[in-house]
């Protein structure tokens, strides 16, 4: 008899948490895309390029899609929730605790490149949020890029694309791939795998979608990504004053721990870019969110850097009203805009064409992996040069011989290498990619002593990314300096 009232109990509960299903609608505009958000309704995902919007429904109110669309399709259970069945460990997804143990052992294996991971604040339920630091031994500033994942806690895709990206970078460090060693020799990568952890708990007991964090004190939850302080509450559609919709903002700006805890590590790091992993759709959005043809004054960056990015993948980039809605309250254009000064070049990837389809199917996740890694290459070796992170002087001593700077910085079509020279003296310059590869070079007439001006035209054939300056003269003074090409 207990074993029996132990089934039927297993049965009430997975019940419950089945009740969500996603359904697709066809033949929708956007108009009516917006109206459903402020009705409260939660919608996952909208590709108006392929004619449909995809929306969260309780199962047993499937009906109301008729409403909203004449033609609509459910989709399988196992695209939005995590099934009862795969619900202590996630199906091929990484489970808190697998999570955890993933971070220690890199950290075992790697201990000069990865360390073990760190607590920088609790959660709303006090569960531990933390992050692990990644870099190599070698010295001097490296500057700081972030990545996130499950600040939305159905969205496992973006998880498994940091745990591949650690993966890539500890393999490729010595021989494997020479980016791996650029980017752990000239930056320091930080990882928070799991932002809402609350969340992502309460789906692994017995399957479930929950998407915001675990304060039910007004509702169901807080959006987290609704709840940074840039434009917090900026209208009604770009987030909700509902407490048990999907999309609500919280109380006030910052109300809840765990974006505390984020932005005060934030702001402690000071990260130059940023990649904050969410699902579902196949987008690359940045900033800003908050309204429609607001753009921020480095557009042409996210432009030229998203292009690059999204070019083998398929990903669609821009605003998030360009590929989906109004946000506000967002993460990305806190980080870009927020207090004032942050500044930092933030993206965030809608990974993938569900929230857990690859729970049983690993080749869903192995794909969407190998469609976000070149991106996450890219930014951290783009990202250096965009801010002017100057080269270690190789041979000689200052003034001898001295590239002071390159102008501007990113190098569009050309730029101009200011030198220091101690007398009369012929100098050659060298380009270099990050593979060490010469991509250009030429040799300056014989300049005077002091300081003057060298003029490079950049060649059509060279594409964006980060390179280094090398200068050096006939008694083999040299000195370099690193910069970024955007096209």
């Amino acid at each position: 008899m207990k074993y029996l009232f132990l089934v039927l109990t297993i049965l009430v509960i997975a019940s419950v948490a089945s009740a969500d299903r996603l359904v697709r609608l066809f033949d929708i505009s956007r108009s009516s895309v917006m109206n459903m958000i402020e009705d409260g309704y939660d919608v996952a995902n909208m590709d108006l390029r392929n004619g449909y919007v995809d929306i969260m429904l309780p199962e047993r109110d499937i009906d109301q899609a008729a409403l909203l669309s004449h033609n609509y399709e459910v989709l399988p259970r196992e695209w939005g929730e995590l099934l009862p069945e795969n619900s202590k460990g996630a199906g091929f997804y990484y489970d808190p605790e697998e999570n955890w143990a993933f971070w220690c052992s890199l950290a075992d294996n790697y201990s000069d490149l990865a360390d073990t991971p760190v607590t920088i604040g609790q959660s709303y339920e006090s569960r531990d949020i933390y992050m692990i630091r990644m870099t190599s031994p070698t010295s001097g500033y490296k500057p700081p890029i972030y990545f996130s994942s499950l600040i939305h806690a159905r969205e496992p895709g973006g998880n498994s694309v940091l745990i591949d990206f650690a993966m890539w970078l500890t393999s490729n460090y010595d021989g494997g791939d020479i980016r791996a060693a650029y980017i752990l020799d000239n930056t320091t990568v930080y990882f928070v795998p799991i932002a809402n952890p609350d969340g992502y708990a309460e789906n692994m007991p017995n399957g479930g979608n929950q998407r915001k964090n675990m304060n039910f004190t007004l509702g169901d939850g807080i959006d987290l990504n609704r709840n940074w302080g840039y434009m917090w509450g900026h209208d009604n559609s770009g987030s909700s004053p509902y407490p048990n919709d999907e999309t609500y903002r919280g109380t006030a700006a910052f109300s809840e721990p765990e974006t505390q805890v984020q932005r005060d590590f934030i702001m402690s790091i000071a990260p130059i870019a940023a990649m904050n992993y969410h699902s579902y759709g196949k987008w690359l959005i940045y900033p800003y969110g908050y309204e429609d043809t607001t753009y921020t004054p480095d557009q042409s960056t996210f432009l030229a850097w998203s292009a690059v990015m999204t070019a083998q993948n398929g990903y669609f980039a821009g605003t998030a009203p360009e590929c989906l809605y109004t946000v506000n309250g967002e993460q990305n254009d806190w980080m870009y805009g927020g207090n004032g000064e942050q500044g930092i070049m933030a993206f965030t990837p809608e990974v993938g064409t569900s929230f857990w389809g690859g729970q049983n199917d690993s080749s869903v996740i192995v794909a969407n992996c190998a469609d976000c890694r070149p991106m996450n290459i890219y930014i951290c070796m783009t990202a250096p040069g965009f801010v002017g992170i100057s080269g270690e002087s190789e041979v000689g001593i200052e003034p001898l011989l001295s590239l002071n700077s390159v102008y501007p910085n990113p190098a569009i079509s050309s730029a101009s290498f200011r030198i220091t020279t101690s007398g009369s003296s012929n100098v050659n310059v060298s380009i270099y990619d990050t593979s060490g590869r010469i991509v250009n070079s030429f040799e300056s007439g014989n300049l005077v002593g002091g300081t003057s001006s060298l003029n490079w035209e950049v060649p059509q054939e060279i594409p964006t990314g980060v390179y280094t300056a090398r200068i050096s003269d006939a008694a083999g003074n040299c000195d370099s300096r690193r910069f970024t090409v955007m096209r």
